[in-house]
């Protein structure tokens, strides 16, 4: 929402700590709709500032170890497990430098 106008069921993403396919943990974000809708495009047109925006969310949250307010999503199919607040952070400073 903060770089398009959207709703938590808009936009959809997968995780995977391995992805056979590359050989390495993967991050997959997609349309929620058939077809899609524009917002993986226009996420990509944005990206630095997604990340810098996901990484102010998590510096300024409160929690110790994660909540729904910085890294667990309610739509999560795994429970929001293994999702950690430290790594999350550890990631974005990686892909921001």
């Amino acid at each position: 929402p903060l770089f398009a106008l959207c709703d938590r069921g808009d936009i959809g993403g997968l995780s995977y700590t391995f992805y056979p396919g590359f050989r390495q943990p993967a991050i997959f974000i997609y349309d929620g709709y058939e077809g899609g809708i524009g917002l993986t495009k226009r996420a990509i047109e944005v990206i630095a500032d997604w990340l810098v925006a996901a990484l102010k969310v998590i510096d300024e949250c409160p929690c110790e170890d994660g909540c729904p307010s910085c890294v667990q999503d309610p739509q999560c199919g795994s429970g929001n497990q293994p999702l950690d607040k430290e790594g999350a952070r550890l990631l974005l400073k990686r892909w921001l430098s």
